[in-house]
């Protein structure tokens, strides 16, 4: 495994752990400010933003990553149409929410008071902040300047994280007032970065500007799908169950945000990585063993993660979230997925032919729905994540039999399916625990996570985890 990927990969973990460190900071004060059907609302309103955000990018970030290194396309020209679209869809998107954002909070959140309302309000109209930051984000990553990109995800953490707390401390309107705070940031920082690199805004191309998000629009159904299934398998939650329940699980999401730092920025490093080696001679072979090695390694993360959840959360929440401790393996399993389906799809980013990615989202849709649907009821919380689980999993095989016939690998699928099958019955085993605290149960946990260092030791390629350890 190369360095470069080794040292991609650290930088972008730096930006993640910052960008998520937002939740996690957060998260010890808010489920104490927030009451868990408060904040089954906060995390309903920040899915609707996520989707917006979609719209507003229509996935032009990795059509942006395959045309940066094009010799025969001006950059400023590239980079200044896309700011334009952003703006322009932006505002249109943002303004079509604020109209219907009486309607979407009686349907989505089953609540219409004027504190819900001005909330979603203020969080739709924060994603047209988020497209600009995205694209000045993605270009600050193409330019390889990791450095600036972490020091300005540290000021935005730093910035959200005091002026949230001060606001929601002093506001008894702490559902808006979260929000608010967010919107306020990320606006300033939009201009900010605008002002600043304006001199990469060339004048828009509206040809090249088709062809941006004509292939932006093959990764777009993948992007959607992943916040429109989270939102529908809320909505799944909430139907059977209660906002109270939401919050709870939103706790979960935030427990797994330590598999998915690590998880999301190999994803970013990979896309740009496998690119690059694609046309050399060892790129079979450092593909199959990325692949694997990332089963093992995230594998005995999630179940860890999935073991010491409810320790983490009576350390982190109060004694209301508890019961989201058996989700929270689940959901990093999840997570985990997503990771192998990026891999996975490598054959179809090299050859650009992402449209399978849109086809088999709309396959795997209807899978977690009916999981969904059969699992919450019965299950729950832990119902919700083992639908969201199951999803991916067959969306990475799917996507992995499409690529494979279009740019063959030779990924070591033995192995991969050695390692995802430890990984899932330990967390299985991990959801059924009890969530009482004793030391009996803590040495239970410990021997699992010493018979998973066994396995990495005995049949986890030691050797080449050292050498990575020591560069």
């Amino acid at each position: 495994m190369s360095r470069r990927l080794l040292k991609d990969t650290a930088l972008y973990a730096l930006t993640g752990v910052a960008t998520k460190m937002i939740g996690a900071l957060l998260l010890p004060l808010i489920t104490r400010l927030l009451s868990p059907e408060l904040y089954g609302s906060v995390d309903l309103i920040s899915l609707v933003g996520l989707f917006a955000i979609e719209l507003v990018t229509l996935g032009s970030d990795f059509a942006l990553a395959l045309y940066f290194h094009e010799a025969t396309i001006e950059r400023r020209r590239l980079v200044g149409s896309l700011w334009v679209a952003r703006l322009l869809l932006g505002l249109f998107i943002a303004w079509i929410g604020h109209l219907l954002a009486p309607y979407l909070a009686l349907q989505l959140l089953q609540r219409s008071d004027a504190q819900t309302i001005l909330a979603l309000r203020l969080g739709l109209w924060g994603q047209l902040a988020n497209g600009i930051i995205s694209l000045w984000f993605t270009t600050l990553r193409q330019e390889s300047k990791a450095l600036r990109l972490f020091g300005l995800t540290v000021l935005r953490v730093a910035v959200t994280a005091l002026l949230t707390i001060g606001w929601m401390l002093q506001s008894s309107q702490r559902l808006s007032a979260y929000f608010g705070a967010m919107l306020v940031v990320d606006s300033l920082l939009a201009l900010g970065l605008t002002l600043q690199m304006r001199g990469q805004l060339g004048w828009p191309d509206w040809r090249l500007l088709r062809t941006l998000l004509g292939k932006g629009l093959g990764f777009l159904p993948r992007s959607i799908y992943f916040v429109a299934m989270t939102l529908i398998n809320r909505q799944i939650l909430l139907h059977f169950g209660s906002l109270e329940q939401i919050g709870q699980y939103a706790a979960a999401t935030k427990i797994s945000f330590i598999v998915w730092i690590v998880i999301s920025a190999a994803n970013q490093a990979w896309l740009p990585y496998s690119l690059s080696i694609a046309n050399t001679p060892n790129a079979n072979a450092n593909y199959r063993q990325y692949l694997t090695s990332y089963t093992m390694l995230m594998g005995a993360a999630t179940t860890g993660l999935g073991l010491f959840a409810p320790e983490l959360l009576r350390l982190l929440t109060t004694g209301d979230y508890l019961p989201a401790a058996p989700a929270v393996g689940w959901y990093a399993l999840n997570l985990m997925a997503i990771g192998l389906l990026t891999v996975a799809a490598t054959g179809l980013t090299i050859t650009k032919t992402t449209t399978v990615l849109g086809q088999t989202s709309l396959l795997t849709a209807l899978l977690n729905v009916g999981l969904a649907i059969v699992l919450v009821p019965w299950l729950g919380l832990v119902g919700a994540a083992i639908a969201a689980a199951g999803d991916q999993l067959i969306a990475a095989w799917l996507v992995y039999r499409a690529a494979q016939k279009r740019y063959p690998i030779d990924f070591d699928v033995k192995a991969v399916l050695g390692w995802l099958g430890l990984t899932m019955a330990c967390v299985a085993l991990a959801s059924w625990l009890p969530l009482s605290l004793s030391w009996p149960l803590i040495g239970l946990k410990l021997a699992i996570v010493g018979l998973w260092l066994g396995c990495l030791w005995r049949w986890g390629q030691p050797k080449m985890l050292l050498n990575l350890l020591r560069r």
